[in-house]
């Protein structure tokens, strides 16, 4: 046990040595995190930096070991490159979309892995193939520590505050503090240990790793490959067009297919030879169908973004496949390489980012005779509640909920009517959506066809009554066709202010 423990700290000491700046950034964006939370989360100018530093932690890494493995010259000056990138996320300072599950963010995360994966420049397959096992084995590896670091730090807590009777208010600090501690500090300290090139061995040559892909994954692909083709006869037989979803099944059919490819060689007995052979072929198929449908719902609708990314995807499938259809081409270091120029380029480049595509299809679309716009984000608009209420000459304020309460009043918007109960059920309001709409516009001054100008939006959240007023928290609303007016799609009340009586 004693050298155990003197084996994992000579590693840490190791991982700390030879990763300076990325034990520094670890270390700055958990108490970072933890500041953000303690300031009410109103240091917003932090939420950028915290939310993007997966991706500024691996860009750091990528570049310290470019300084290793390079050659001697790009290590002088890359070497200086690799400690100012420590200062890297000073742009992410003003960023205003720091949502997580936006495609710009998603994207740079999957191009960083794949920039590191490159960054050693591995032709060979099994090389290349090797240290992506090993990352992926170091980061499941730290996720799994840390998770279990995480649970039981607080499940410690709750022991503690219900046996003693103590630190009754603290859990919530506590177990927002502790995630950005293990998580943004301690994770990336363990993948430092873990993902060392002296663990290069094969230990991919196990057991478990035998089993799970001769025994498990490789006969699952199989099954989908039958599934697949048999659809694809279906499909050819009555001369219909694929399902939109079956383009989301066919890129997991192809990836898996030349990931499980890659892993071939490090089993010691190989049963599917045969089909990953021929990999190349056997996916053709799956990708004639992928097309016909891109193609098809493209001409149809338009670009939107998800669809360019669709298209950039299939570049990569399709290229990934004519590829490995020699074997001089068939490198998965090429494939990566496209991937990432594809998915920058639609991602970062100004004028053909996925947005600017969608936006000048859709607006080319506009102009085709008798075309009427479809409903998608720009016929939507939303209008929320962030404004003062005028609070005088009234002296009762009611909450009112969006569906049938037993316990306080509520509206119900259906069969195109406004309904508002008081809590006996008794109709307090009615009013048809049209002419309820119309008077809402009418006396914020503006026209049905009008682009809704934001300061008209407090009052077309206040419906005025003779004694009362009806306080809206959203109104949500679409437009069928460009030429058309707004139409009310639902609405979610907030409060009834009454006068006294």
């Amino acid at each position: 046990m004693k050298k155990k423990i003197e084996a994992i700290m000579i590693r840490l000491r190791s991982a700390v040595r030879q990763h300076p700046v990325e034990v520094f950034m670890s270390v700055v964006f958990s108490l970072a995190g933890c500041v953000h939370f303690e300031s009410g989360y109103e240091y917003d100018f932090l939420v950028g930096p915290l939310s993007y530093f997966p991706i500024l932690f691996l860009a750091t890494y990528t570049l310290n070991g470019l300084t290793k493995t390079g050659s001697p010259a790009a290590a002088v000056w890359l070497r200086p490159v690799y400690y100012l990138s420590a200062f890297f996320f000073i742009p992410f300072l003003w960023m205003t979309d720091t949502a997580i599950w936006t495609p710009t963010y998603l994207v740079s995360l999957v191009v960083i892995q794949l920039v590191y994966l490159i960054s050693g420049w591995k032709r060979d397959n099994d090389d290349f193939v090797r240290i992506a096992l090993r990352y992926l084995k170091a980061m499941l590896s730290a996720g799994l520590l840390a998770g279990v670091a995480y649970l039981l730090a607080i499940s410690i807590n709750a022991s503690i505050r219900y046996i003693f009777e103590i630190w009754e208010d603290s859990y919530r600090w506590f177990y927002t503090e502790a995630a950005y501690l293990i998580f943004m500090c301690g994770m990336p300290l363990l993948f430092l240990m873990f993902n060392q090139e002296k663990e290069e061995r094969d230990e991919s040559r196990n057991r478990l790793f035998e089993v799970l892909l001769n025994y498990v994954l490789s006969p699952v692909l199989l099954i989908y490959a039958v599934i697949l083709y048999l659809y694809f006869i279906k499909v050819a037989v009555l001369w219909s067009l694929p399902k939109g979803a079956v383009a989301y099944i066919v890129v997991s059919f192809i990836s898996v297919t030349f990931i499980l490819k890659g892993c071939q060689v490090f089993l010691t007995k190989r049963y599917y030879d045969w089909f990953y052979k021929y990999a190349s072929w056997v996916v053709l198929p799956a990708l004639v169908m992928y097309w016909i449908g891109t193609y098809y719902r493209i001409n149809q609708y338009g670009f939107t973004e998800p669809r360019v990314y669709l298209v950039a995807v299939g570049g990569i499938l399709t290229g990934l496949a004519v590829l490995f259809l020699t074997k001089r081409w068939g490198r998965y270091l090429y494939a990566a390489c496209l991937a990432v120029v594809l998915l920058s380029a639609v991602t970062y480049i100004p004028g053909i980012t996925a947005k600017d595509i969608e936006r000048i299809s859709q607006e080319g679309r506009e102009n085709e005779p008798g075309h009427e716009r479809r409903y998608d984000r720009y016929s939507y608009m939303e209008i929320d509640n962030k404004y003062p209420i005028d609070l005088s000459g009234y002296q009762l304020l009611i909450p009112v909920t969006g569906y049938q309460n037993d316990n306080c009043m509520y509206t119900i918007n259906n069969n195109d009517t406004l309904r508002l109960f008081n809590k006996d059920k008794a109709v307090v309001y009615s009013e048809a959506l049209p002419s309820f709409w119309e008077g809402q516009l009418k006396k914020a001054g503006v026209n049905p066809t009008d682009t809704i100008p934001e300061a008209a939006f407090p009052n077309l959240l206040v419906l005025d009554m003779d004694s009362a007023k009806l306080i809206f928290q959203s109104i949500h609303l679409y437009r069928p066709s460009i030429d058309s007016a707004y139409t009310i799609s639902y609405m979610t009340p907030s409060f009834y202010l009454k006068k006294k009586d």
